[in-house]
């Protein structure tokens, strides 16, 4: 009798414990985070990390800041970034949506979804793209906002693997809806 109930126990346990690594069952919360940079602000789920800066700089783009966000379970699964920049020459915010456009398309693993402008509920208008793309061998899902905000033209990626699509929009949809 009690060996039924330690192995009924245990078939809970582990089936809870493999649901739970799947991913279908996620500890989000609908907290928010504001950042802020002395010149524009926008909203972020709470459950993203400041993470170190990273060496994606260039010529064109200065970064502001990246966030990621990992699952209980790491990287393995609900892996998202979000990574912020703003211009460093006087390209407009269409320039540098086209630029991107143009370099999706001329790389052989790019797909381009969408390409559009839209103004937000703050009144800043958004050129907002999004895209797919192969990195390191797996495919990632890319949206992407170009605006600008007192003279400084910005760039808003958020980003991570296409099996976490609806996530990375919906993150994507919280931070436009509340540029400003």
């Amino acid at each position: 009798m009690k060996n039924n109930i330690i192995l009924k126990i245990g078939i809970i346990g582990t089936f809870v414990l493999i649901v739970l690594a799947s991913g279908c069952i996620c500890f989000s919360t609908n907290e928010i985070k504001t950042f802020n940079d002395g010149v524009m602000s926008f909203n972020y789920p709470a459950d993203f990390d400041n993470a170190t800066t990273s060496d994606i700089n260039s010529t064109k783009m200065q970064e502001v800041s990246f966030f990621k966000k990992d699952s209980l379970f790491g990287s393995l699964f609900n892996k998202q970034y979000i990574y912020v920049a703003r211009n460093k020459t006087g390209v407009s915010s269409a320039e540098a949506r086209d630029g991107t456009v143009s370099k999706v398309k001329n790389v052989s693993t790019g797909q381009l979804l969408f390409s559009t402008t839209e103004t937000n509920p703050n009144g800043v208008v958004v050129e907002k793209i999004s895209f797919v793309e192969e990195e390191f061998g797996k495919k990632a899902w890319h949206c992407m906002m170009y605006f600008k905000i007192k003279d400084t033209v910005y760039g808003i990626a958020v980003f991570g693997p296409c099996s976490n699509r609806e996530k990375i929009i919906s993150t994507a949809n919280i931070i436009f809806q509340s540029i400003k």
